[in-house]
Formats: structure tokens, sequence, C-alpha cells
């Protein structure tokens, strides 16, 4: 891409009548949004694609300006304001700075000082250049005065529809780019830019042309209610950044036992709270580092309505990342299996809670954003994970790769239902002797057998009878869904799923222990290498079920 204009001419010079009396002794481009005037914000955006020098005319409130750039500098850029002692209006405002423009200036992008706009201004400059135009608009399909008219082919032909075409209107946004020969040519007299577009739309043909910005961000702050509005969102504390006092008090609640965190990770984090009539709530505060996390309130929601076990959601903040859940306790599978007896009865209870899952999922989440499904690119990126972050720098014994590819081909085949995806014996709450399922963030379709391994393979699960369990969890898995092969078939699969949500599991915790440096996580990885290995071996995977054991007695020796 040519390099982006070095100089960029901001119109600082209205007189603000709008916003008034906020603009009483402040021009609107310098009004703060965010904590930083408007203005700065245009430049910060110009300033990342590439421009170096900022032209500002002014006029109302001049001494503001200047006490905004006391030095004629900001960001080690120059500043050159402009005053206007009599108001230019746009078209004069330039031309009365275009002798100012370098040899080297061979465009100029214009900048409305009072617009917030996240177009893609760079875009816009290569799209002028590859077009050969004089001036290039930026304008959006819609807005409040969708006036400027062109054509397919991207045109423009009339603006404020003064010359009679009838091409699809578009909004200008307060932004374009124009060559310097077009900025030198601007007649120097009172009047708005618009006259001079309008003047070489008639003169040479497809000298204005228009790039459709499709950005989310762009407001034109025409009353002090809508600046006010969009200021209170934009300065909202990011996503997830609440502590948990803050965010507790959005939902009338405070934290219990000191608001300790009970779990996190995965940018959330869940803390028990006392609502306003003095009962248990979870509280959980998300950020968006993982996109799923945006989906656990609507997905709890749906499968709640629909009878499933999942924790009813009592209220949410999307905007502050904040989610208020039904308190299901603190006991877990995990608890409950640290006895000396298995607790049969609630891991019977989440194998049939999962298979309900399977079965009425897809029809309870109907219309709600769930995750990717499973197939070819997601398992692929589990075996991935696993080589990256469990295997590592070793010789890879190629058979054992060919091996861990054919999981995915296998699960594949199988019909897809909707899975839990980590279904482990800590993401399963007890209450009342039935299984509830947290942690559903990652809900999305694939092979059930995925979520029935997951819970009976569970790394977590260092039990000395776990295998002899593991076959009766494989059986009432089989009854509870329904398979209608044979039982030998089942089993096959059921390994199969094993060995690929081993792989994801084991990559998991080499990741998070060797690059995330949370060493407590690398404690797992020689079970969950053991568990691989024996899914691996019983799946006829022999030669990744070797490379799962030699990988198992690495992480056990000191190191």
């Amino acid at each position: 891409m040519a390099e982006f204009p070095r100089t960029a001419f901001i119109l600082g010079a209205g007189l603000g009548t709008r916003l008034r009396p906020l603009t009483e002794r402040t021009p609107k481009p310098l009004l703060p949004i965010g904590g930083r005037p408007m203005v700065i914000r245009a430049m910060e955006r110009l300033r990342a694609a590439g421009a170096r020098r900022f032209i500002i005319n002014t006029h109302h409130a001049a001494e503001a300006w200047a006490a905004a750039f006391p030095e004629g500098r900001w960001q080690d850029e120059e500043v050159l304001l402009v005053h206007e002692p009599e108001l230019l209006d746009t078209g004069g405002g330039l031309a009365n700075v275009a002798p100012l423009l370098k040899p080297e200036d061979r465009d100029l992008v214009i900048w409305n000082g009072d617009i917030l706009s996240s177009c893609d201004v760079a875009a816009a400059v290569a799209h002028h250049r590859a077009n050969g135009a004089e001036a290039t608009l930026v304008v959006r399909e819609q807005g409040p005065n969708a006036n400027v008219r062109i054509t397919d082919e991207g045109e423009v032909t009339d603006m404020r529809d003064r010359l009679g075409a009838n091409d699809r209107p578009y909004q200008y946004v307060g932004v374009c780019v124009v060559t310097a020969d077009f900025a030198r040519g601007v007649p120097a007299r009172k009047e708005s830019l618009v006259e001079h577009f309008l003047s070489r739309i008639q003169a040479a043909r497809g000298s204005v042309q228009g790039f459709l910005d499709r950005s989310e961000e762009w407001h034109d702050l025409g009353t002090v209610e809508e600046y006010a509005s969009v200021r209170a969102r934009m300065e909202r504390p990011a996503r997830g950044s609440l502590d948990v006092a803050a965010a507790a008090a959005l939902h009338g609640c405070a934290p219990a036992e000191g608001g300790a965190v009970l779990k996190g990770g995965s940018g959330r984090r869940f803390h028990r709270v006392l609502t306003a009539a003095g009962s248990p709530a979870v509280l959980c505060v998300y950020d968006d580092s993982r996109p799923e996390n945006l989906g656990y309130g609507a997905i709890c929601t749906a499968l709640h309505a629909a009878g499933i076990n999942a924790p009813t959601v009592l209220a949410e903040d999307r905007a502050a990342g904040t989610l208020l859940l039904e308190d299901l306790g603190t006991t877990d599978l995990w608890t409950l299996a640290q006895g000396s007896g298995f607790p049969w009865e609630a891991f019977a209870s989440a194998v049939e809670a999962a298979a309900g899952l399977h079965r009425d999922g897809a029809a309870a989440t109907a219309g709600v954003t769930l995750m990717e499904p499973f197939g070819e690119p997601l398992y692929r990126w589990e075996r991935q994970y696993f080589l990256e972050n469990a295997v590592g720098r070793r010789k890879l014994d190629q058979g054992a790769v060919r091996e861990a590819e054919s999981l995915a081909a296998e699960l594949s085949a199988q019909p897809q239902v909707t899975l839990h995806r980590d279904l482990q014996s800590q993401n399963v709450m007890v209450r009342d002797g039935r299984a509830w399922f947290v942690d559903l963030q990652g809900l999305r379709m694939g092979c059930a057998a995925y979520d029935f391994a997951s819970l009976a393979f569970d790394p977590y699960l260092t039990r000395p009878d776990m295998q002899l369990w593991r076959v009766d969890l494989e059986d009432h898995a089989r009854e509870a869904s329904g398979w209608s092969g044979s039982r030998d078939a089942f089993t096959h699969l059921l390994h199969v799923a094993a060995a690929q949500r081993l792989m994801q599991a084991c990559g998991a915790y080499g990741f998070l222990g060797r690059v995330k440096g949370r060493p407590e996580y690398l404690a797992h990885l020689p079970q969950g290498l053991r568990n691989l290995a024996t899914a691996a071996a019983v799946a006829g995977k022999r030669r990744l079920a070797a490379l799962a054991a030699e990988l198992a007695e690495e992480s056990v020796r000191p190191r």
C-alpha cells in the first residue's frame, strides 16, 4: 500500500451552536469523550494510519485550542493552528490552509473535528489512489442526511440533491481524501466545500468518488442529549474490569465471605455474593478475551427454560460483563469423588443429564448463537494444540500423527448433537442428588461420545478404581443415549472420542503451565497422558498410545 498522507486537515472552526451551553467556551471537537477530546480520537486514528502533521482551523473559542496544544505538538507530531477571524466555512477554510501544504503532500485527508468515526481511513486512501480520483468521500449506507448520490461503480453524481441524480443515496461521514491539486483549486471565498465538490462532479465525470465505510462507530453529535448518551456509553468501564464489590452492586448484591474468587480462568471470575434479600447467588465477571464468554447467559437461560439442568440467570449486564446466577451450592462431582466410596448415583445423574442435553439441546438453543461446531477444522486445532504444547520439540512418530488425524474422520461421521464440550467433574454441580451443568459457554454441536468420554476419562479423577468405574459409566452412557449399534462399536467410539478430547486437555495443561506460567496445571498432565494412552490403545491407535505413554513417563521425571 502507498504511503499514507503525512498531513491531515481537521476542521475545527465551527460555532458548536447545536451543543450549547456545552460549547459556550469550548469548541465542539474539544468536548471530552472517554476522558479525551473528540479531536484527539480523530488524531489517534489518523496517526495510527500514518499522518504526522495536523493542520486545524479555529474560530470560536480559539484560546481553548491554544491551551490544548500550547507547544504546537501532539505525540511528537506538529500541530498547526490556523485561526480564522472571520468564519470561512469548509471550502474557504480548505483554501486558506492549502498554501501550507508541502511539496511532498500528494494527498490530504480532511476530517471534520466534531465527528466520532472508526472508519478505515487507510483503506479509504488506498481506494482513492487506486481510482485516480481528485476527491474521495467516505460514506455510509444509512444516516440522517443520506444525500450523496453514488453509482454502483463508485462515482459520486450528486450532493444535497442539487443536480437531480437518482443514484443510490449515502450519508457523508465527514471524512474525505483529496489531492493536493484539488485543495489548491478550491476558491478562496466563504462557502461550503460541497460547492467545489459539485463543481468538479459536473466538470469531470468520475473525479469525485465514494468509499463505503462499514465500521461500527459513527456519530455526528448534533444534540446535547445525543452527546451525553454516547459519552455515557463510551465511558463505561471495559467489560470485565469491575472489582467484585462494584460488579455485585450493579445487581443490588454484596460480596459474601470477602468476595474471594470461587474459580476463574479464560477471562471469567466467579464470586459468591448475597442478594438484597440475603440469599446466596454466584456472580460471574467476564471479559472479551474469549468470544464464548458473551454467550454464557443466553445459553443458560435457554437450557433452563427447556428443563435442562443449568443454573437460573438472575440478571446480566453485558456491557459491564457481569452475570448473576443461581447458587447451586459447593458440591461438584470432583468433590464427591474424593471420598472412599465412588459416588455412582451422582455420576449416573450426570450421564443422564448429558444424554438429555444431547437430545433436547438443539431445540432449546434455537436462535442462540453457539460456538463453532465440531468438524475437521476444530479437531485439527485440538490435535495441533496437543502437538505444540504437550509433545513439544521431540521428533514425532509420523505413524502416531496419522493415527491422531484419523480420530477426526471417525468422529465427524457420527450424528451431531448439542455438546457441553467441557464436561469434566468440576463443571458438574450436584444438588439434591441431581447433576447440574456449569461453564456452558462452550456449547456447540458435535459427537455425543465426546461429552461422555470427557467425563469418563477426566484427568482430574485420579481414584485407583477409576478404570473399573469407567466401564460402568460407559454402559450407562450407552443405555442413556439410546445407542442402537453394537456394544463393541460404542466402546470403540467412546475411546476414539476420549483420545481426541484428551489431546485437547493435555494441550491445555501444557499451554497453561508452560506458556502462561501456571505450573499447577502441569500437575494434571501425567494423568491426562496416561488416560490418553489407555484410550488410544483401546481405540486401536497403538502408536499414538505409545507416544502418550512415553510423554507420561517423561512428565514425572525430575527436571
